[in-house]
């Protein structure tokens, strides 16, 4: 992935200068936040402290100059909005305020960290009341940076941003066409290109045959090599059919190279021995665990959305709930083959399976089961009219000791509502059948990434 640049504006207020008020304090609480920005894995360039209006214009034509992707914010003090709101607003660079002080409490124990050096958050309420009435989308994280949390969270808003700046743009390949009668994610080229800026490159039979006999002797027997270790192999392998297998799984990424997609979709209806050879379920959950986005089915929205989250956050994958435990309050998800294998539990364990749908016949999978953790489940669909709505709820996906599931891609999650309000609210919502997980990420990242592409949020 690419190092994410942000622009760290320090506002602090002309009347202290004025009247010699010490800031040395301040300007190490500055450093010390752009270090700890830096330590969550983002590059950080710095701007002296802006006070009036001339200041902060050239600190955000520097920013933009300087290549950033967003711009942090963080009140030293006071700040007179009039001042900075100008070149706040009229920058295209998203909005990220850090709400936070120097000293960490306050009070008689506290006298260490005197007023002068921890007021700025009336400065932020000023501030953010004008980004408002002027129309300018922000995220806005609160707290000190002793616990390590409003960094963290911080640094998810940025990445949020840079993903839905990323959606604008991007190409998203189509393995065959949309499953038939399957209506609830079907959105036609020019709604995706018109909302979103997205580029459908559609693959057809003759296009898929052309990939696969592209591929060579050579790179096929490299891949087997390097399967060796990616695996877990139980029992014999029938090298004549994993070869063919591997074909098609470097048809598809060479493909995606050649095309330079963000995305794609396979329709496993559409995989038939006169394109493909078989379908590249292995090829899926390798390209999700390098940063391509993935939808089943001729799932182009979904496919499309998981792509731009690929761009920032490694932990997530398409999905798909299945079954409801009842008993339990927990939601079993899984799809034929495909998850990212980067969020898998262990290694996946290489298995042979038939396959029935078309003259394909036989195909390999690498079956895997997904780590538990805290993710958010997001759900991108249209409602009515032109509107796109973007579905976000906070869960804890869990591991469940069994064996009965061994044979399937797998997964457990815990949704933070008994489930049947969930299934409940899903729907009665319009969300589609296909899905996406983020792990480790909060979930305001997440909605601040729906409102900067004017999608309708909706919480869980």
């Amino acid at each position: 992935m690419k190092k994410i640049k942000i622009g760290l504006l320090p506002l602090y207020i002309k009347l202290y200068d004025d009247v010699n008020v010490k800031k040395d304090g301040l300007i190490k609480f500055y450093d010390r936040v752009a270090e700890e920005f830096e330590n969550s894995g983002l590059s950080v360039i710095k701007a002296p402290m802006c006070r009036i209006k001339s200041e902060f214009d050239k600190a955000v034509k520097d920013f933009e100059t300087a290549g950033v992707d967003v711009i942090v914010t963080l009140h030293l003090a006071y700040s007179p909005s009039l001042e900075s709101i100008d070149a706040l607003v009229n920058t295209k660079l998203p909005i990220v305020v850090l709400d936070s002080t120097e000293g960490y409490g306050y009070g008689k124990e506290y006298s260490e960290s005197p007023l002068m050096y921890n007021h700025g958050i009336h400065g932020v309420m000023d501030m953010c009341n004008l980004l408002k009435r002027r129309g300018k989308k922000y995220a806005i994280c609160a707290g000190h940076i002793k616990d390590g949390k409003v960094i963290k969270r911080a640094a998810d808003c940025v990445r949020a941003a840079v993903a839905a700046k990323s959606l604008y743009g991007s190409r998203t390949g189509v393995f065959g066409t949309s499953f038939k009668g399957m209506g609830d994610f079907l959105v036609t080229d020019k709604e995706v290109k018109d909302a979103f800026g997205i580029e459908l490159v559609h693959f057809r039979d003759k296009e898929m045959k052309t990939a696969l006999d592209s591929v060579s002797e050579k790179e096929i027997t490299e891949e087997r090599i390097n399967y060796n270790a990616e695996f877990n192999i139980c029992g014999d392998i029938n090298e004549e059919n994993i070869k063919t297998s591997i074909k098609s799984c470097l048809a598809v990424r060479k493909a995606i190279k050649e095309k330079n997609l963000d995305a794609f979709t396979v329709n496993f209806l559409d995989i038939t021995k006169s394109n493909l050879g078989n379908m590249p379920f292995i090829e899926c959950c390798k390209e999700m665990a390098n940063g391509v986005g993935y939808a089943g089915e001729g799932d182009t929205l979904t496919a499309s959305f998981v792509g731009a989250v690929a761009k920032v956050f490694k932990d997530f994958s398409f999905v798909e709930i299945f079954c409801p435990d009842w008993k339990e309050n927990r939601l079993f998800i899984s799809h034929m083959g495909e998850m990212n294998y980067a969020v898998a539990k262990s290694k996946p364990v290489l298995t042979e399976v038939g396959f029935s749908y078309t003259d394909a016949e036989f195909c390999y999978k690498g079956l895997a089961e997904f780590k538990s953790g805290q993710a958010v489940f997001c759900n991108v669909f249209k409602d009515k009219g032109e509107e796109f709505k973007l579905l976000l709820s906070d869960i804890e996906m869990i591991n469940v000791d069994t064996h009965d599931f061994d044979d399937s891609m797998r997964g457990w999650f815990v949704p933070p509502v008994p489930v049947p309000d969930f299934l409940e609210k899903l729907s009665e919502n319009g969300a589609t059948h296909h899905s996406f997980i983020v792990y480790d990420v909060d979930i305001k990242a997440l909605e601040y990434f729906g409102e900067l592409l004017n999608l309708k949020v909706v919480k869980i």
